[in-house]
Formats: C-alpha cells, sequence, structure tokens
C-alpha cells in the first residue's frame, strides 16, 4: 500500500473538478491520479468534466441595461425601507399583545371568574398559541423549499 486514502467515488467526486481545474496538489493529486489510472469510468467522468468546462468557459452573462440597475436600486430602498417597518410593526405588536395576555392572565387568576369563563379564555389564548406556532413552522418548512422541488426533470 502507498500509504493514501482510498479514493472514494461518493465523498471525493469533487475533487475530480477540483482536477480538471487544476486545482490539486501533494497526496490528492496522487490519489486522483491513482484513482483515474485504474478506473475507465472515472477518466470518463474527467472527460466529461472537462468538455463541460470548455463548453461552459465561453458563456458570458450579458450586462443588464442601466434602465434595469436604475430601477432596481430606486426599488431597493423602498424594500429595505418597507422591511423594516414590518419588522417594528411585528414586533410592536408582539410586546403589546404579551403584555395583554399577561394582564389577562393576572386578571384571572386575581379574580372570582366562573369555571365556565376561565375556561374559555384559556381555550381561547391557546387557540391563539396553536395558530402562531402552525403559522411559523409553516414558514420555516416554505423557506427551506421553493416551489420547484418536486418537479422531476
Amino acid at each position: 500500500m502507498n500509504g493514501l486514502l482510498p479514493f472514494d467515488p461518493v465523498n471525493d467526486a469533487p475533487l475530480l473538478s477540483a482536477y480538471v481545474d487544476g486545482e490539486l496538489d501533494g497526496a490528492d493529486l496522487v490519489r486522483v491520479e491513482s484513482h483515474l489510472a485504474a478506473s475507465a469510468e472515472a477518466r470518463a467522468e474527467v472527460d466529461r468534466l472537462r468538455a463541460f468546462k470548455t463548453l461552459t468557459a465561453g458563456l458570458r452573462l450579458r450586462e443588464a441595461p442601466p434602465e434595469d440597475w436604475e430601477t432596481f436600486w430606486r426599488n431597493i430602498y423602498n424594500r429595505s425601507e418597507r422591511s423594516l417597518g414590518w419588522l417594528l410593526v411585528i414586533v410592536g405588536v408582539a410586546v403589546a399583545g404579551l403584555w395583554g395576555l399577561w394582564q389577562v392572565a393576572l386578571a384571572v387568576s386575581a379574580a372570582e371568574l366562573p369555571v365556565v369563563v376561565k375556561g374559555g379564555l384559556l381555550a381561547g389564548a391557546t387557540g391563539l398559541l396553536v395558530l402562531l406556532v402552525s403559522v411559523l413552522r409553516e414558514r420555516l418548512y416554505t423557506r427551506k423549499r421553493t416551489r420547484y422541488d418536486d418537479i422531476v426533470r
């Protein structure tokens, strides 16, 4: 054995791309070259990567027209301003709502309200909490996914 770790085609696949780009040296270069000498499939993958690199080397992004840049910069201020406004509104409503819930909890615990009223207030507060958690969970879930995740080509 030559003292090098064996090439793992699954975990070390990015090394093939780095090899094509000329970014490897040392032990990784030796590992990839010995793997290429032993694997026709790896040599075919390197050939595909080289062809892809040649194809994409000639591609250039088209510059956006100046009007589009002007519109972008004009709108970015509005978007950031509105985002800050919504954030402040949400924080204010949350603070006021929590304070209101605290006051209701203090009033219910101190007052001699019938059990039915206390149960109704508890059910309403629990329902609001369940809805809040549900909306937050859905928002977090949709943030991690795009609407194109389920599309199969």
